[in-house]
């Protein structure tokens, strides 16, 4: 494995474990950044500024989603079956494009093609 586009070595100070990446940069954001860190034979290169960047996406995604549950939904709570009973053409279309990278994003994962499952569903969906 590839540390910031270095080789990883114990001697040089260069190194990273699991346990270490998930203590700096948390799980979702580790989980990610490996995802993203390469598929096939090439070595992987876990990238420190893609870790960090992921956490900033993350944190950014997350206020969205409360954010936008406040405003929708006042009182705290979701009935998601009223929702669905008041959907127009605009939703369906929308839960369509969710189903679909969904169902690329387990393709491509069931392959081991993880950056390609990365791709639909983080950034994608």
């Amino acid at each position: 494995m590839v540390l910031n586009n270095e080789k990883m070595s114990k001697s040089t100070g260069n190194f990273l474990t699991i346990r270490d990446c998930i203590e700096k940069f948390g799980v979702d954001a580790t989980r990610i950044t490996l995802a993203d860190a390469g598929d096939g034979l090439d070595d992987a290169n876990f990238d420190t500024d893609v870790a960090n960047a992921t956490i900033l996406k993350l944190f950014i995604f997350e206020k969205w989603i409360q954010d936008n549950i406040k405003s929708a939904f006042p009182e705290g709570k979701v009935d998601f079956a009223k929702c669905k009973e008041s959907l127009d053409m605009w939703d369906v279309i929308f839960e369509n494009a969710i189903i679909n990278a969904v169902e690329k994003a387990t393709t491509f994962y069931d392959e081991m093609k993880y950056k390609q499952a990365l791709k639909y569903a983080f950034f994608e969906l």
